[in-house]
């Protein structure tokens, strides 16, 4: 699912927005669009690029399946040829939220492994139109 709304502090000239610091479009409209990637217990990684024209903020969702005997959640961010790891080994029980948990910055990749735990990461980007 996709969805545009306008930037959120209405700014629109260059170069940075005085309300959040953020570099604003002189040619055209910033927009913001969410994005998400998931995994579902025992899947695949998921891996997806970063873009936009701002600094991006990750937050992570995940519930631990019922039984599990080691779950574990990892978060791994490729930036200008930096590798950083983020991990739960010992996750709680129940419906967890991290909201804002890492920045990184656009041209990132990021990939998302869970073990015996379902776990989505989302973020928005801003870029112009």
């Amino acid at each position: 699912m996709m969805q545009v709304q306008s930037h959120p502090c209405g700014y629109f000239q260059y170069p940075v927005c005085p309300g959040c610091g953020s570099p604003v479009c002189c040619c055209g409209t910033p927009m913001v669009s969410p994005y998400e990637i998931s995994v579902a217990s025992g899947g695949s990684p998921a891996v997806a690029l970063l873009g936009g024209a701002t600094n991006i903020h990750l937050s992570l969702e995940y519930l631990v399946d019922d039984g599990a005997a080691s779950p574990s959640v990892k978060v791994t961010t490729v930036s200008d040829g930096s590798t950083s790891t983020w991990e739960e080994t010992t996750p709680a029980t129940g419906y967890q939220f991290k909201s804002d948990f890492i920045t990184v910055q656009p041209g990132s990749k990021v990939t998302l492994d869970a073990t015996e735990t379902t776990a989505r990461l989302r973020w928005c980007e801003t870029f112009c139109c």
